[in-house]
């Protein structure tokens, strides 16, 4: 149940430019989003600002996620990245799963019973990550978003919704 809907996969790295130019290079040309979002995320220890440099892209009707941290808040990304400053290297940091109904998706996130790490929305989207390091090795998140939601994030008219 907690995989069905599963998009995306996210990545971090410290020169978002440089990554993008990467995988570009590796696997072919994707057309990116790339946004800069100031937010305030939900937490545990209360709100916190945090600010990061984002790109989205779908692949064969897989989206990915590359992360470039770049202030405030960040706590949840740092383990994650490498300790040279200079390596843009993409590392792994969570998956994401898709869903319609966000009461059933936080019913579900508490049966789930796995840490919050944060929260956050902006328009026509709320996304919650948890923390699945110590079960899965990584971060989870699952997304609700509005149609206008998922339109922003670029989802392919012909993916199915699972």
């Amino acid at each position: 149940m907690y995989f069905k809907g599963h998009f995306q996969n996210a990545y971090v790295t410290h020169n978002l430019d440089k990554a993008l130019e990467g995988i570009d290079k590796r696997f072919g040309k994707i057309d990116w989003i790339v946004f800069e979002p100031d937010m305030i995320l939900k937490t545990p220890m209360g709100n916190k600002e945090s600010s990061v440099r984002a790109a989205l892209g779908w692949h064969q009707g897989h989206q990915l996620e590359i992360i470039q941290p770049v202030k405030g808040y960040l706590d949840h990304y740092l383990p994650t990245l490498p300790a040279d400053k200079n390596d843009a290297t993409p590392r792994f940091h969570h998956v994401a799963v898709r869903r319609d109904d966000e009461a059933a998706m936080r019913d579900e996130i508490a049966q789930l019973g796995l840490p919050l790490l944060f929260e956050g929305s902006v328009p026509g989207l709320v996304f919650i990550y948890l923390d699945a390091r110590e079960s899965l090795g990584h971060c989870f998140e699952y997304i609700w978003a509005s149609p206008e939601g998922w339109e922003m994030q670029g989802w392919p008219k012909d993916r199915p919704v699972y």
